[in-house]
């Protein structure tokens, strides 16, 4: 008999889990392993076949969503903050469940992968010859801009994208 194909991959499966628990007011720090594949209803082996650990689930979904934002896309040659700003949003909007349960389980974690992709990925930093000072202003928009969006969407996203673009924008975050 053939095979059934789950309508989810498993990696999915794994990580609605964990975002399952962590809604459901379990601390992050005490979900384990064996809570995530009991209520995923994936085996064990079928969590350390996609994960090396739980906080990988978050990782590798947070670079799935970058991945599927990029694809969207292209980024422009000169960088123009508060268009990257507004996307982001629309990205948070999108994806905010996710978010809010990264947040939720590990803020510092969700910090610094998010502003680490930024200034990776983003910034006028790639460039060798950029200078320290815009280097650091550019990190620092970065992390206000994160900031921003968190309180945003943690306060369910209470006015609209436009809006909140044009407050960053007046006041020249």
């Amino acid at each position: 008999m053939p095979k059934v194909k789950r309508p989810v991959s498993v990696s999915e499966m794994i990580c609605d889990a964990l975002l399952r628990l962590v809604e459901s007011g379990w601390s992050y720090g005490s979900i384990t392993i064996q809570e995530i594949v009991d209520e995923a209803g994936v085996c064990r082996n079928s969590f350390y076949r996609n994960y090396s650990s739980k906080e990988e689930i978050f990782q590798k979904r947070f670079l799935a969503i970058c991945n599927e934002a990029d694809a969207a896309q292209a980024v422009p040659q000169h960088f123009d903050f508060y268009d990257i700003f507004e996307a982001a949003c629309r990205k948070f909007y999108q994806h905010r469940r996710f978010f809010r349960c990264f947040y939720t389980a590990d803020p510092r974690s969700y910090f610094d992968t998010i502003t680490g992709h930024v200034i990776l990925t983003n910034s006028p930093g790639r460039s060798p010859d950029i200078s320290a000072s815009d280097y650091y202003t550019y990190a620092c928009r970065a992390w206000i801009g994160i900031g921003v969006i968190t309180e945003w969407f943690l306060r369910d996203c209470d006015i609209p994208i436009e809006e909140l673009v044009e407050i960053v924008r007046t006041h020249r975050l």
